[in-house]
């Protein structure tokens, strides 16, 4: 259960509040590190300036079983642009929804905690984008808030640091195997050595959850890649094999990711985790549901 917040906690955590903010004047929270003064309204690929936007919030049963129940608070802005994104085009608007109250959010969501919540999910878009505004929440909390963040982990050790004293949980899309795939369908350079290193870092802080979406025609050089890695650097994480994928937003007139996965697809990479040893989930109908 989340314990009191105690003076000398949120003390650090105003520290940290300002640190945060104060980084966005030449701004390097993800490894765009686009140098964008966030403060006077430049905007990077992300498009997001100083303050932060929720355009959903609610009570999910269909998460991870450790998660349930799980209240779930969307941020808006990303700084991919993945072609099969099933929150696409709006997760990608920096304004979406409603300006967040950093003290009224936090009253909601530790209301939600007293009446039952057993975590906090944060998710976007890509929340690690408003690492302000999420030491903010916990710092105007009367408690400790079990926050997880669901992330593509596409962020800085910078920003890692400053919200290692706020999240408890990490849930990483480890999306792509080979940078070039991460190149032609999200628009990001240098993708698989950042999610190496950031795994591993966050691997020593929280409890950690790896998702793998099953893409079709990707299994050779996505998912294999990604599997084998993970059993031989992480093998004491959860891997979840998410065979869910659906051609939404601009994956529909793909040649190779327009359809969904066929069933010969599903049974080798189902065979292919089981023979690896991985701590591993298979079939989380849930799998591309957010």
């Amino acid at each position: 259960m989340p314990t009191t917040l105690i003076q000398t906690d949120r003390r650090h955590l105003c520290v940290l509040v300002e640190r945060a903010k104060s980084a966005l004047a030449s701004c390097e929270v993800c490894e765009l590190r686009c140098g964008v003064n966030r403060l006077r309204g430049e905007v990077g690929p992300c498009g997001l300036g100083a303050d932060s936007y929720t355009y959903k919030r609610h009570l999910s049963l269909a998460e991870e079983v450790e998660l349930l129940p799980a209240y779930m608070v969307y941020l808006s802005g990303c700084n991919m642009r993945c072609r099969f994104c099933i929150q696409a085009p709006h997760c990608f608007d920096p304004c979406r929804g409603e300006f967040i109250n950093p003290r009224a959010l936090s009253r909601e969501i530790t209301d939600a905690v007293e009446h039952g919540a057993k975590t906090i999910t944060l998710i976007g878009g890509e929340p690690a984008l408003h690492p302000h505004t999420i030491l903010d929440l916990a710092a105007s909390s009367n408690r400790q808030l079990p926050i997880a963040l669901k992330t593509n982990l596409y962020i800085t050790p910078e920003t890692l640091d400053l919200l290692e004293p706020v999240v408890q949980i990490y849930l990483v899309d480890f999306k792509f195997g080979t940078d070039d795939c991460a190149k032609r369908i999200a628009g990001v350079d240098c993708y698989t050595h950042v999610l190496k290193r950031n795994l591993r870092i966050v691997a020593e802080r929280g409890d950690l959850f790896i998702r793998h979406l099953l893409m079709p025609g990707h299994l050779d050089c996505c998912f294999k890649p990604v599997t084998e890695w993970v059993a031989a650097n992480l093998p004491e994480a959860v891997f979840e094999l998410m065979p869910g994928y659906v051609p939404a937003w601009r994956a529909e007139a793909d040649p190779q990711m327009g359809r969904t996965c066929n069933i010969d697809e599903l049974k080798e990479a189902t065979s292919w985790v089981r023979s690896l040893g991985l701590h591993a989930r298979c079939g989380a109908v849930h799998a591309h549901s957010e």
